[in-house]
């Protein structure tokens, strides 16, 4: 699947809140992906159902409170699920925004 991740998007890992309870992020850090533009229905990390509009694929672990810039816009991840091998190895995390 890595061989299919030939586009780049820009990942803000929350570190922490402010004084405000406003996320902090780390600064940006290039990252390959492959994106695809689909609009779906999902359950956000609240439970609720959703409209995703597109999924990212990424070997990077990029967590639910982060944010992914790609084209200059910018997304917050919703939800997302691991693949895993056979042998349990960890291979790609599928990511709706």
């Amino acid at each position: 699947m890595k061989e299919y991740f030939n586009q780049k998007v820009k990942w803000y890992k929350k570190t922490g809140n402010n004084a405000y309870g406003q996320p902090i992020y780390a600064p940006a850090v290039e990252i390959p992906c492959r994106y695809e533009e689909r609009m779906k229905l999902i359950r956000d990390k609240q439970g609720k159902e959703s409209v995703s509009q597109g999924t990212f694929y990424l070997i990077e672990k990029v967590g639910l409170d982060d944010k992914l810039e790609y084209e200059g816009k910018q997304f917050n991840v919703m939800n997302y699920s691991d693949t895993v091998n056979l042998d349990g190895v960890f291979l790609f995390r599928k990511v709706w925004v």
